[in-house]
Formats: structure tokens, C-alpha cells, sequence
């Protein structure tokens, strides 16, 4: 391992072992010493790569971020097949890093906790799925692929969903995940629907 494989490996070491602790006993509830005692490195070493508890909240809100903005960039036949192939991304990589399970806890953590920095917990206010997918419902609707019906309630019953498969996940690892279709059939339109939608094309 290089020099510098070696310190990615740590730096995601402490990511990981921080985003446990944070999310099984809160920010302020978790000691820079435990995160240390847990990662097996000392404080010292975990400072050189994080100078302050905050540092580290704030570096892992943003890793978070960039998670939460992945969904924009999935390439979908239709507007149900972007729920669809998302789904089909974030089970793929949850085998691989069950970690990000774990990661929707505390980014909804973040969002609603009184004990958060309030410009980290701007930060991440900042991206909101459940708006941000209003588009894709939209489009869904408009060709045929989505139901009927207000485009944020669609789209928070969708994220509801997953968020509390992600709590699940990250409480028991071994729980099994639902067929990406079971969840995308919330959103699926009726037949009678798809066939009166291509009607008024």
C-alpha cells in the first residue's frame, strides 16, 4: 500500500468509525477519544487528519452531500424508471458499503437535531431529495409511467420509504432488501392511466 492509499485508508477508517458513533449516541454526545479508541489510532493521529470534532462532522455532512446528489446524474427511460434505476444503484452499493445506510441516518439526523452547528445543519437543509424529485414525478406523470396525484406527496412517500429501509438496513445488516419493484409499484400508474395519458398525445 502507498503513502497515500495508506492515508485514505485512515481517513475513511475515521469516517466510518465516526459516523457509528455519531449516529448511536449523537454529535455531542460522542468524545473525539472514543472515535480515536474505536478507528485504533491515537488522538493526536486522528487531529492530524480532523483538527476539530466539528471538522470532521462538517467533512462527513459533506461526503453526504455529494451522496445525496448522485440520483441527478442517473440516465432513465422514464420517469418511474429514474426511481428505478436509483433504487437498483443504492441496494447495489449498500452490499458493497453497508456504511451508507448508515449515512441516511445521520444525514437525517443533521437536518432536524438542535445540537448541530447551525451552518453544518444549513448544509445540509441545502439538498432536499423530496423536492428535487418533484421534476421526475412530473415527467413520470406526464408520460404515462407515474400515478396521478400531488408530485410532493409522491415523491415523500418515495424518500420515506427509503429512509426507513436505510434505518432498518443500518439496525440489522442481514434484514433483506425489498425487489426495487415492490417500491417503485407506489408510483407506478394504473393501466387504465397509461392508456388515457397516450391518448392525449
Amino acid at each position: 500500500m502507498t503513502r497515500k492509499e495508506q492515508k485514505e485508508f485512515r481517513r475513511q477508517q475515521i469516517f466510518q468509525t465516526a459516523l457509528q458513533l455519531f449516529v448511536q449516541q449523537g454529535y455531542y454526545g460522542t468524545k473525539t477519544s472514543q472515535i480515536s479508541k474505536c478507528a485504533g489510532i491515537s488522538e493526536g493521529l486522528l487531529f492530524h487528519y480532523f483538527p476539530t470534532k466539528e471538522n470532521l462532522l462538517e467533512e462527513l455532512v459533506r461526503f453526504g452531500i455529494i451522496g445525496m446528489q448522485t440520483p441527478a446524474q442517473i440516465e432513465a427511460a422514464n420517469g418511474l424508471d429514474f426511481f428505478y434505476q436509483f433504487l437498483i444503484m443504492l441496494f447495489k452499493f449498500l452490499k458493497q458499503n453497508p456504511f451508507i445506510a448508515q449515512m441516511f441516518v445521520f444525514m437525517a439526523h443533521v437536518v432536524r437535531s438542535e445540537d448541530i452547528p447551525a451552518h453544518i445543519r444549513e448544509m445540509a437543509i441545502s439538498v432536499d431529495p423530496i423536492q428535487d424529485s418533484c421534476h421526475r414525478i412530473k415527467e413520470g406523470q406526464a408520460d404515462g409511467s407515474i400515478r396521478a396525484g400531488d408530485p410532493i406527496a409522491l415523491s415523500n412517500m418515495y424518500w420515506c420509504c427509503v429512509h426507513g429501509l436505510m434505518e432498518q438496513y443500518s439496525l440489522n445488516p442481514s434484514i433483506s432488501l425489498p425487489e426495487p419493484e415492490w417500491v417503485v409499484d407506489m408510483l407506478r400508474a394504473k393501466p387504465d392511466c397509461q392508456a388515457e395519458a397516450k391518448s392525449k398525445i
